[in-house]
């Protein structure tokens, strides 16, 4: 009996030490702490957290150190042109986060702010949070039987639980770090499949390649046009030819049911959110993002009735110096963007300042005790 302890005392630490090992390896695909935190990294420089809820959820920890943050929200028309390294120096005393998911509406981006105050003590600082929002964040979202993908990462982690909707941490900081740090070669064992795919079997560099892979995509307008910009060398030279406005269009329209008003109940978690936000004395502004003039003309009553509905909401707030709204639709230039929702590069610093000298312009910034 005594051989057998021994052998499982040795196994035991065996494998921790195997495993310690191949933490320790991780390191060479994935940093040990985001200096910034920004996911735009999972699509750029650092494909190997897989996607950007994982990177969130195993990420989390940053979030709670000390410091007054700026937190922008939105999806991926939110996450590129909003760029902290340009924000930051701008803003001094504030630490900059672009913590945006890809395709995110609003529910998820609900989720995102539970996500953040799971275990953001109060005494770690101020807060604004800046949501990146158009139409599109209130359009119905299907998830089929599951949680939209920043709920299913969180839960999938064991580092977070869900109870009446709102997501909250399960561990104490301590065992939650360590937690996230034992993730981390799952991250990268998740992230290789895909990333062989497309350097391998989806490369249209390869001989051969891409005419076979082109025959298993799809033939929708939106699909073809995706295609056409990822072949090009440079997102700033491409414009959206009138044909490919009116298909593109159209493929939207057919989408979301065709142009109509918005349900004013459509709106009620953002809503929630601001007034949750506030309750913990911390701010909220509302960057109304650009969209192309031939999109935006295509959805009067839809963009009209978010728009009304927006002010509606921000109404009861109108004396709240730590809730605002910006504007960008100055921007709605067509030649300034690549597709229906997207802005080119040259313009994310301009964006960015712009964002900067809008929330240095206003009330925000400044200690704001919370609504009683």
């Amino acid at each position: 009996m005594i051989r057998f302890w021994k052998w499982l005392a040795l196994s035991t630490a065996t494998t921790a030490a195997a495993y310690g090992g191949i933490v320790a390896l991780t390191g060479l695909a994935l940093p040990w702490k985001a200096e910034t935190f920004d996911t735009q990294a999972v699509t750029t420089t650092q494909p190997g957290w897989n996607s950007e809820a994982r990177y969130f959820v195993l990420n989390r920890n940053v979030l709670s150190e000390r410091a007054n943050r700026i937190v922008v929200l939105g999806a991926s028309n939110a996450r590129d042109p909003f760029r902290p390294d340009v924000i930051e120096p701008l803003l001094p005393g504030w630490r900059v986060a672009n913590v945006s998911l890809s395709g995110a509406g609003i529910g998820e981006i609900a989720d995102a702010v539970d996500l953040y105050y799971a275990r953001r003590p109060p005494e770690a600082g101020r807060t604004v949070f800046v949501l990146g929002l158009s139409y599109l964040q209130f359009l119905p979202v299907n998830y089929g039987a599951g949680h939209n993908p920043l709920v299913t990462e969180a839960l999938r982690s064991g580092l977070y639980e869900q109870d009446g909707g709102k997501l909250s941490a399960i561990w104490p900081e301590p065992v939650s770090d360590g937690v996230a740090m034992a993730l981390r070669p799952q991250a990268v064992a998740a992230s290789l499949p895909r990333r062989m795919v497309r350097s391998v079997f989806a490369n249209p560099d390869l001989p051969m390649v891409k005419s076979v892979v082109d025959r298993f995509r799809g033939d929708d307008p939106l699909s073809v046009w995706t295609r056409h910009i990822a072949d090009q060398e440079s997102l700033d030279t491409v414009t959206v030819p009138a044909e490919m406005q009116q298909a593109l269009l159209a493929q939207r329209l057919a989408g979301m049911g065709g142009d109509h008003v918005m349900p004013s109940e459509d709106f009620e978690r953002l809503a929630g959110l601001i007034a949750a936000v506030r309750a913990r004395g911390d701010a909220v502004v509302i960057a109304d993002l650009p969209l192309p003039e031939w999109h935006r003309s295509g959805v009067p009553m839809t963009d009209g009735s978010y728009l009304a509905a927006i002010r509606s909401i921000l109404a009861p707030h109108d004396r709240d110096p730590a809730v605002a709204l910006v504007s960008l639709r100055d921007f709605d230039a067509n030649e300034n963007f690549f597709d229906s929702g997207h802005t080119e590069p040259r313009l994310w610093p301009q964006l960015s300042r712009r964002l900067a000298e809008a929330l240095a312009a206003s009330s925000v910034l400044r200690p704001t005790p919370a609504p009683r």
